[in-house]
């Protein structure tokens, strides 16, 4: 009853579409099968159980002993989820141009061609065989990394075969440290994206021609890279202000990006709706509004490191944090 009651008296404003829950479980059971696999890889013959589970029975094995549950593994999920519903519907009502990660792999400068190609190869071992997408071990930080391939290894473990309860542990907390060894922080998508951003800036191509194409295209993981770099603080902040928009929030992130008023009203009436603006008129106007000195406030705050601000909220003190 009292999951009821939480359930009926909730927003559905903040309720997960089935179509957002679908994917997130898809995808996190994939993520779980997948360090399952590399872990049994690893363990001596005749360790692992005949009838080895598949990613949706540790999903939910793990789920009920509250393995699971971390706030930075949810809002990679949410966000992979969020990018996929956003950039299908861009792709439905605009006209895009067509391929400029591709076109970038055959641009003059070496350290563009070469980190758009490790981006375009990066993305498409994100996608299963029906085209949906995924989140590889890469792309979760070194804590969650270990917490998730530890739990996976103790939940195999349950169902070695012929081992007494308090044996043979050693064997399977050895392969989750040797899968933990043999991961490249440098190969996530995010890193990737980064590196890509920083070589097209570098180079003085991050202008609003190129800001556009992404936007058409419907690359929003790209574009909330883009804006970051060009407000002087990382992707994922940039991502947080872009896919919860309304409030002032994606107009501060152009302004702070330091695009012209043309640009800021086409992404608003592309990407307006999807990310929760009900009135366009208001947030241009927001736009308009919008002085130096409360700019600069907001990218000094989100310079911070996450944990300061963290801690400052803790402490009842975040008015760095707001929108316009």
């Amino acid at each position: 009853m009292p999951t009821v009651r939480k359930d009926f008296f909730l927003d559905p404003k903040d309720r997960l579409t089935e179509q957002e829950r679908a994917l997130m479980t898809s995808m996190l059971a994939d993520l779980l099968g997948t360090i399952a696999e590399e872990i049994r890889a690893s363990l001596p013959i005749g360790f692992v159980a005949a009838n080895d589970e598949d990613g949706q029975q540790l999903l939910r094995e793990l789920t009920d002993a509250q393995l699971l549950d971390h706030v930075e593994l949810i809002a990679l999920l949410l966000r992979r989820a969020d990018e996929e519903r956003i950039s299908n519907a861009i792709r439905v009502r605009s006209n895009p141009r067509g391929g400029f990660l591709q076109a970038l792999i055959a641009d003059d400068n070496e350290a563009i061609s070469a980190a758009a190609m490790a981006l375009i190869l990066a993305r498409g071992r994100r996608r299963n065989r029906l085209g949906q997408p995924g989140i590889e071990f890469e792309d979760l930080s070194d804590d969650l990394a270990k917490a998730l391939a530890l739990s996976v290894a103790a939940q195999i473990r349950r169902h070695a075969p012929g081992v007494a309860s308090r044996e043979g542990h050693l064997p399977f907390g050895t392969a989750a440290e040797v899968l933990l060894r043999s991961r490249d922080p440098r190969k996530a998508v995010d890193g990737l994206t980064a590196v890509l951003v920083g070589a097209l800036s570098k180079a003085g191509y991050l202008d609003e021609n190129l800001l556009e194409v992404a936007a058409d295209e419907g690359d929003v993981a790209f574009l909330s890279h883009a804006l970051g770099e060009r407000a002087g603080f990382s992707g994922a902040n940039a991502w947080d202000y872009l896919a919860d928009g309304s409030d002032g929030r994606l107009v501060l992130l152009l302004r702070l990006a330091g695009v012209s008023r043309e640009f800021a009203a086409k992404v608003l009436a592309l990407l307006g709706d999807l990310v929760g603006i009900a009135d366009l008129g208001v947030e241009l106007g927001r736009f308009d509004a919008l002085d130096e000195a409360k700019a600069r406030s907001v990218r000094e705050w989100l310079q911070l490191d996450p944990a300061y601000r963290s801690a400052l909220r803790t402490l009842g003190s975040d008015h760095g944090d707001r929108a316009v």
